[in-house]
């Protein structure tokens, strides 16, 4: 079995993402502590993104709790593959979405666990759902970002990544 596949079964490491009949139960506290001691492992953009004050602030705008998946875009171009993931803004919480971009790919896995369209209450909900929690650890290729969603998990390894809010449609900013 691939590294890939091993892990997607494997729920991330130190934010807990439970569900229950009542929904989801988060806890982001283990990261926190664990980033608060070892975050320095991490490459800068990682870093950056991962201890930014609003990433784990439910109340915040630029919390990435309620984002939902809108776009994979992966590039093989210069022996080098990149992957760029958007997410779209919950509207009642969000200014904006958020473009990640990640260098040199070596990893990337999505396990949706969802059943389809019938198991959702709203129309609009999309298959993997809503993103709940994600977290960076440091890999031997860089980084790991394993990001729970209600409805699956997306797995990217990576030397590096760089996260921006704004506007989906307009070009990153170098």
């Amino acid at each position: 079995m691939d590294e890939a596949a091993k892990h997607a079964s494997v729920p991330v490491r130190f934010v807990k993402v439970d569900r229950s009949d009542e929904g989801f139960f988060l806890d982001p506290v283990p990261y926190r502590e664990w980033l608060a001691e070892c975050g320095g492992q991490l490459p800068p953009g990682a870093s950056a993104f991962a201890t930014d004050r609003g990433h784990y602030d439910f109340t915040a705008t630029t919390c990435v709790k309620d984002l939902r998946l809108s776009t994979v875009l992966v590039q093989d171009a210069a022996d080098r593959i990149s992957v760029e993931v958007r997410f779209a803004p919950n509207d009642f919480k969000h200014d904006s979405g958020l473009r990640i971009r990640y260098e040199n790919v070596t990893g990337l896995s999505m396990d949706v666990t969802a059943e389809g369209p019938g198991e959702f209450p709203w129309p609009d909900v999309k298959r993997l759902g809503d993103l709940q929690l994600d977290e960076i650890l440091p890999h031997d290729q860089g980084i790991s970002h394993e990001i729970a969603m209600t409805g699956g998990r997306i797995w990217i390894v990576a030397s590096d990544l760089h996260a921006e809010w704004g506007d989906l449609e307009s070009p990153p900013t170098a």
